[in-house]
């Protein structure tokens, strides 16, 4: 009852976002995103973390923050405060594995009315098994969406609602490296996982950086980082190619505007944030023909062929041999972008929000 009278009066949601996650990726940035978000709207929001967990820093003051056990799977801790907040609290919204499996444990035991306020975020093509009781997903992409609607026939209820980002600073920020006008910067801001394709761009970029004044530059960290270093040695193109390191997200548009050129040859993309942080910044865009990166880039990227290393190296020997073609690029990248605003995504989130508590 007390839902129902809440949405008939349209007062302030109380929200919990809870994710078990300790780095900096693309679900932390949503999660923050979106709790910074809907705390300016006024709603009452909760973020659920493990200790230390880096995206506390990110979160603005008004936006509570408590730290939860997360020890494993299959701990007895978390679902009972899964139990708690849902009888406290409008929404319970779990992101990633571990926070899907834990509250997942207790929902068989809901109330239907409770049962209304537990929803999970579908951040990529995640492994089913951890996902097994959840009844409604909120999807990041109409890929991710079909992958939950063939794989996961036990789900009762989709929505897709896009990441959006903050384009504060997206076309202000100074160039965390300085321009220089006599090489073409290629690069790609990503955790170095396979999924990512920094071994294709490395190969990629090893077919055009002797003929051609370019560099590239990676950002971030991540397991295979000594992989791709020595990758990168063994193509006899080391001196052309930085690894940044981690990039701190405030330094995220500044390391962006550096470049000249950003290439995501990702092969599994839920959604992809860094493309859009490129494009809010006018970068043109190069990448594979993934579903999700399809999906998002829309007319406004050089797509190829999933695998495709010789054409991923044609275009982007075409991008930085054509001056024009890039200015193109770069406008297509700046309209584009504006379709995943932050504020969309808070508005949209929102309005799933109530529709799954009116059901």
């Amino acid at each position: 009852m007390m839902k129902e009278v809440e949405m008939a009066s349209d007062k302030p949601l109380k929200i919990v976002q809870a994710i078990d996650a300790g780095g900096w990726g693309g679900a932390e940035k949503v999660v923050v995103t979106l709790s910074n978000g809907l705390a300016k709207m006024g709603h009452d929001v909760e973020v659920w973390v493990r200790k230390n967990a880096v995206l506390c820093q990110e979160l603005a003051p008004e936006v509570k923050i408590r730290v939860v056990p997360f020890l494993n799977d299959y701990e007895p801790f978390t679902p009972v405060l899964f139990a708690r907040a849902l009888k406290t609290h409008d929404i319970v919204h779990v992101h990633l594995g571990r926070a899907a499996k834990l509250s997942g444990y207790i929902a068989p035991l809901l109330s239907p009315d409770s049962r209304k306020g537990l929803l999970c975020h579908m951040h990529s093509y995640h492994k089913p098994k951890h996902y097994k009781r959840q009844k409604q997903i909120i999807c990041v992409s109409k890929a991710v969406e079909d992958y939950v609607k063939k794989g996961m026939p036990w789900v009762e209820r989709t929505w897709v609602v896009y990441n959006g980002i903050d384009m504060k600073g997206a076309r202000s920020s100074a160039p965390l490296f300085p321009k220089d006008g006599r090489v073409v910067r290629i690069g790609l801001l990503a955790t170095f996982k396979a999924p990512k394709g920094h071994a294709d761009l490395l190969k990629a970029f090893a077919k055009i950086c002797d003929e051609l004044p370019v560099k590239l530059i990676l950002g971030g960290d991540g397991p295979l980082l000594p992989d791709m270093k020595r990758l990168a040695g063994e193509l006899g193109i080391s001196d052309k190619v930085i690894f940044t390191g981690f990039i701190p997200p405030d330094k995220i548009f500044p390391f962006l505007k550096s470049l000249d050129i950003a290439c995501v040859p990702s092969n599994a993309e839920g959604f992809c944030l860094s493309m859009v942080e490129a494009m809010a910044c006018g970068l043109p865009v190069i990448g594979y023909t993934e579903a999700a990166l399809s999906e998002v880039a829309g007319d406004a990227a050089l797509l190829v062929p999933l695998g495709d290393i010789d054409g991923l190296a044609d275009s982007l020997k075409k991008a930085v041999e054509d001056e024009k073609l890039r200015a193109k690029l770069s406008g297509m990248s700046l309209k584009r972008s504006e379709q995943f605003t932050k504020e969309k995504m808070t508005e949209n989130t929102i309005e799933v929000y109530k529709d799954a508590l009116r059901y």
